[in-house]
């Protein structure tokens, strides 16, 4: 569907490929899902309209899209199911009248320019998990009202009109349901915290991240190190007696990721507690640090950051 959305219509020919991908593909899955068992796709599609509107597409292109999604889904279940299409044709109609409205809605919404007023959470993904945007109003309890969409060029922001508290586990449950790495910022300024995750998403997409959800203070250590020349080189010389034993250097970075937790990190990796503990004291060894040390475990960390984005 995302295809002939953009063979037919200029506004989504525009979009970046990713977008139609993700994005797209999800929301049109999301609607087909909702013909066999109901339910309340308003909230999803005034996010869509929302979304929309700060991707450039217009209106009379939005609505295009939904009808050629309608025509399309008619297409399909004649194909598929043609004993039902005289019982599911109606539900498209149907469908189709309510989530134009929400939509139109929610562009009308993203129009009015609001952005939260004090405290504000903004989320940033980057356009490989763009289905996250999709599915967060389901996964959020927060009226539709409290989310405001900004398209970036490194990916799509959502801001919350919430302190982070209130939405931390849900924020790290759609991360795992959608197996997808979100940056998150908490602020009162709602332009300097979506400068924040812009920067955020272009440092992290250098990095090979698990899902989850991530602040944006954990790239800082990276912004600095590639800020300076001297600093990138002195940093990556540190790990340089580790790059003939790829081993030492997964079990450093799995050791941070884990918390310094030696069960965690065996668990992880699938090795007793007193192997990581060798594997430990070996990089120890070969670089002279000393991970019992809070400035050795700062630059180890920094190091790594730099390693992962340039280094290898």
């Amino acid at each position: 569907m995302a295809w002939h959305y953009a063979q037919e219509i200029p506004d989504y020919a525009r979009l970046d490929t990713r977008i139609l991908e993700r994005d797209v593909a999800v929301v049109s899955f999301e609607y087909l899902r909702a013909l066999e068992e109901g339910g309340n796709v308003e909230d999803l599609a005034l996010a869509v309209g929302q979304r929309r509107r700060s991707q450039g597409v217009s209106l009379p292109a939005l609505l295009r899209a939904y009808r050629l999604w309608a025509k399309d889904a008619l297409e399909a279940l004649k194909d598929s199911t043609p004993n039902r299409l005289a019982e599911l044709a109606p539900r498209v109609v149907e469908l189709l009248d309510r989530v134009s409205e929400a939509s139109a809605q929610g562009y009308r919404l993203a129009l009015e320019g609001r952005l939260p007023r004090g405290s504000v959470v903004g989320i940033g993904v980057g356009f490989a998990d763009a289905g996250a945007m999709v599915l967060a109003p389901r996964h959020l309890s927060l009226p539709s009202e409290a989310m405001f969409y900004e398209q970036s060029p490194f990916g799509a922001l959502l801001f919350l009109a919430a302190p982070l508290a209130e939405v931390e586990q849900e924020l790290r449950g759609l991360a795992r349901k959608c197996q997808a790495v979100l940056w998150v910022e908490e602020g009162t300024d709602a332009s300097r915290v979506g400068a924040d995750l812009e920067e955020a998403l272009a440092l992290g997409s250098r990095l090979r991240l698990p899902p989850g959800l991530y602040p944006t203070r954990y790239l800082w250590p990276l912004a600095i190190a590639l800020d300076s020349p001297k600093g990138r080189e002195r940093l990556l010389r540190l790990l340089a007696p580790l790059e003939p034993h790829p081993e030492l250097l997964a079990t450093l970075e799995v050791y941070l990721q884990s918390g310094f937790s030696l069960k965690k990190t065996a668990h992880r990796l699938g090795l007793h507690p007193n192997s990581v503990l060798y594997r430990l004291h070996r990089a120890e060894e070969l670089t002279g640090l000393h991970l019992g040390r809070a400035e050795d475990l700062c630059l180890v960390s920094m190091a790594l950051y730099l390693y992962r984005a340039v280094g290898d």
